[in-house]
């Protein structure tokens, strides 16, 4: 009996030395795991403004079988800008993949802008809207995913012979990456899209009811957010399309007889906002 004994307090002794490691190890690897895992706000709302430009060349039928360059140079002017981010599963659950999925929706505009066209200066206003779904899977410090979205951007201007206003409406399909430099502190991302639009607006009417075209957009950002709250962000956003003119046009000022053209800003925004 006494043997017995000797021999179950010996596997228990042995038991209490070997077993805590694994469980040990298991609780380290936990929670080095919680802290590669990046926190992820649930909602980032932040306003601000900046800087954009804008250019516009046309090349478009005269209607005597020639050609004429009409061209629209904003210059540097103030844009005010705004950005909405929502990560509905990014508390509610410890899984990355519920974690990626986000909606996201960004805007701007320029209000009683000052433009002169053939030596008339012309009141002009620009408004873009972009709302887009999205899925950014974390890894460590690393999201990667992509957007699909529609989106639209209006240029209204004073009537006038050289250009017309135009609303283009477009389908919008990229990758877009994130990666942390500082945890939280400061991350730097990075979008790349291809914008189809589908819609020009008084575009058709002046130059042609077959408009078509294709976009391209690239944008790098700056930002990050404190704990209590506050968040910041810089943006570089390039926006291009190339557009081809065809078909009947009415008779408006600006219309001219098929042909083509190109469209492209250079936008620099500051925000600043309250993430959550």
């Amino acid at each position: 009996m006494s043997r017995t004994l000797r021999l179950y307090v010996l596997a228990a002794c042995i038991g209490g030395l070997v077993g805590p490691a694994p469980a040990l190890a298991n609780e380290d690897a936990a929670a080095r795991a919680q802290e590669e895992r990046p926190e992820l706000p649930v909602l980032v709302l932040e306003i601000g403004a900046g800087v954009r430009f804008r250019n516009i060349h046309l090349e478009v039928g005269d209607g005597a079988s020639g050609s004429e360059s009409r061209s629209f140079e904003t210059g540097a002017y103030f844009d005010f800008a705004w950005h909405l981010l929502l990560r509905p599963m990014a508390r509610r659950t410890s899984r990355p993949s519920a974690q990626a999925i986000l909606l996201q929706l960004d805007g701007g505009s320029g209000i009683a802008l000052r433009a002169e066209v053939s030596g008339i200066e012309l009141e002009t206003n620009t408004w873009r809207m972009l709302g887009q779904f999205g899925y950014l899977y974390p890894m460590g410090r690393l999201q990667l995913g992509g957007l699909v979205g529609v989106g639209g951007d209006v240029f209204a201007i004073d009537l006038n012979s050289v250009l017309p206003s135009s609303r283009i409406i477009y389908a919008r399909l990229g990758p877009a990456l994130c990666y942390a430099l500082v945890p939280r502190f400061l991350s730097i991302r990075a979008d790349f899209g291809l914008r189809v639009p589908f819609y020009f607006g008084a575009l058709e009417d002046a130059f042609g009811d077959r408009t078509s075209g294709i976009g391209l957009d690239a944008a790098l950002t700056l930002h990050g957010w404190l704990n209590v709250g506050f968040s910041y962000a810089v943006r570089f956003v390039w926006e291009y399309y190339r557009l081809r003119f065809s078909g009947s046009s009415m008779n408006v000022p600006a219309m001219g007889d098929g042909g083509d053209g190109n469209d492209h800003a250079l936008t620099i925004q500051f925000l600043f906002g309250w993430s959550l």
